[in-house]
């Protein structure tokens, strides 16, 4: 989707490097957001599709205004009324209850932290590269021009420009459809090096490479 998330190469945003920028977190509620964002997708207390794409059809002016995390428990409370998990309405009585200082229920689950544990700590490697990849080490690709309606990982800015692969990092389904549950099987991925010239044209400052990890699907033959 070509969404305002998809700010990669634009201008008028601010700086790209803030200070503080490398602390996870910057409040005490935002580690909670992120645990309940866990909690959502791996008990499987939401619905799909998963937070990413359900963040990218968030408002434009509503996901320029929110912080980091608060677009993520955007997300996380969309998944939760989908799935009916929780109902219309929840979320505001309990914002009422706790401006008037009412008791929260306390919910203590020591089997289902453990099981959130052992999760984080399992690697999920991708699959092997497959032996017959389309493209190798130095060969030149072109990035597809193309306008998807949905979730996409191929940034916007990067759409049309021509690199080099540097290496084939294996093999993982392709995002755009596996968000939305459709079965789909593992294609190669590949890591992809461009010039910031080639995509911003020429600069003050001396060229500098960005690399990429990008399906076989958003590829072509340059």
């Amino acid at each position: 989707m070509d969404g305002v998330h998809d700010m990669g190469g634009m201008h008028g945003f601010g700086r790209v490097v803030e200070t503080g920028g490398e602390l996870a977190y910057h409040e005490r509620w935002e580690p909670r957001v992120f645990a309940i964002q866990l909690l959502v997708g791996l008990e499987r207390l939401g619905a799909g599709p998963g937070g990413r794409p359900t963040r990218e059809g968030m408002d434009p002016a509503d996901y320029l205004a929110a912080s980091y995390y608060e677009r993520w428990l955007y997300s996380a409370e969309q998944r939760l009324l989908r799935k009916g998990t929780i109902a219309p309405g929840d979320v505001e009585a309990m914002m009422e209850g706790l401006e008037n200082r009412e008791a929260m229920p306390d919910h203590q689950d020591a089997a289902m932290a453990e099981r959130m544990l052992e999760i984080l700590r399992t690697r999920v490697p991708m699959d092997p590269a497959p032996e017959q990849a389309r493209f190798g080490p130095g060969q030149r690709v072109r990035v597809k021009r193309m306008h998807p309606l949905g979730h996409t990982r191929c940034p916007r800015y990067v759409r049309g420009a021509i690199g080099v692969v540097e290496a084939v990092r294996g093999a993982d389904r392709l995002p755009d459809r596996a968000v939305y549950g459709e079965k789909v099987d593992a294609e190669p991925v590949y890591s992809v090096a461009f010039s910031s010239e080639e995509l911003w044209g020429p600069s003050d400052e001396p060229a500098w490479v960005v690399s990429l990890d990008l399906w076989d699907s958003y590829l072509e033959t340059a």
